[in-house]
């Protein structure tokens, strides 16, 4: 869902292969119902280590540099 909207992301996001077409999302519910149509429902295993890993990794960076997040008022 985030490269749909980046500029020439089409190269890189071209769903199942056997379409030309970018694979859109209109939503969650929406890009869940594609995945595992396109992919299957294994391929929504492979995101749960990935980003457990993007998260862990960005508090264990952000506390090394001292950065700290705060809600502006």
């Amino acid at each position: 869902m985030q490269m749909v909207g980046w500029k020439n992301a089409a190269s890189v996001v071209v769903g199942d292969g056997k379409s030309k077409a970018p694979l859109e999302y209109t939503g969650m519910v929406d890009a869940f119902r594609k995945t595992v149509r396109h992919e299957g429902f294994g391929a929504l295993y492979k995101v749960v280590p990935s980003i457990a890993i993007a998260f862990v990794t960005y508090e264990v960076v952000k506390d090394v540099l001292g950065v700290e997040m705060r809600i502006s008022d």
